[in-house]
């Protein structure tokens, strides 16, 4: 006769079941869906803005010119500087334009400080109304070899804002930047005294050169930009 163990446990039929794999494989299909989708998206877009280079250019442009057309700059170069725009805009509106050519031509835009040009102007006129002797010949020079910079890709927009940092001042209210309306010899002594220390590290020759307008080098620049490329 066969006797039972009574110290046996019953067997649990819960212990035979296994776990379901649950819902996390649907997540991360769905992950790598979704990821797939925004990386075409990504790409899609990309080639969109690529191939609409000379458009976005084109707006660009056309909205710095009433920046321009309010700056101090001299009024003939004033004037070849907006006809300049103007032309490229329109070279830039035919539908055959070559989207890198406008990359390119921008590229080298931006980097010039154009409406700052004719703040240099002015303290340039400052230094020969105020100034005298060593002190304004030494002014007078330092102004030069910083233009002489620009000219030569040596220095951009933002080497030049940092010269005028003295004598400009910023609207609180629209963030706008404009030249002081009362200038000081202090401040004038100060932009100089920058644009030497800017002129020194561009490695550009101790001496006055010949004048220098922003409508020539914009036009050298356009020129490089359809034969040379961008940055």
């Amino acid at each position: 006769m066969i006797m039972s163990d009574e110290n046996t446990p019953p067997a649990d039929d819960a212990t035979d079941e296994k776990d379901g794999p649950g819902c996390m494989p649907a997540v991360v299909a769905g992950t790598l869906i979704m990821g797939i989708i925004a990386a075409v998206m990504c790409g899609v877009t990309t080639w969109i803005l690529f191939q609409k280079r000379a458009e976005i250019a084109v707006r660009t442009l056309d909205g710095f010119v009433p920046v321009i057309e309010q700056s101090l700059l001299e009024p003939e170069d004033k004037a070849d500087v907006v006809s300049q725009f103007k032309s490229v805009i329109k070279e830039m509106s035919a539908p055959d334009y070559p989207p890198a050519s406008a990359s390119a031509v921008m590229q080298r835009i931006v980097r010039l400080p154009i409406p700052h040009w004719g703040e240099l102007d002015a303290v340039e006129t400052y230094v020969e109304k105020n100034f005298e002797g060593e002190k304004q010949a030494r002014a007078l020079t330092d102004l030069s070899r910083l233009r002489q910079a620009v000219k030569l890709n040596l220095a951009t927009v933002l080497d030049v804002v940092d010269v005028l940092e003295p004598v400009a001042v910023i609207d609180p209210a629209s963030g706008a930047r404009s030249l002081k309306t009362k200038l000081t010899d202090e401040d004038i002594e100060d932009a100089t005294k920058r644009a030497g220390l800017l002129a020194q590290r561009a490695k550009i020759d101790d001496r006055r050169f010949p004048p220098i307008t922003m409508g020539s080098i914009l036009r050298q620049e356009i020129k490089m930009a359809k034969t040379e490329g961008g940055y």
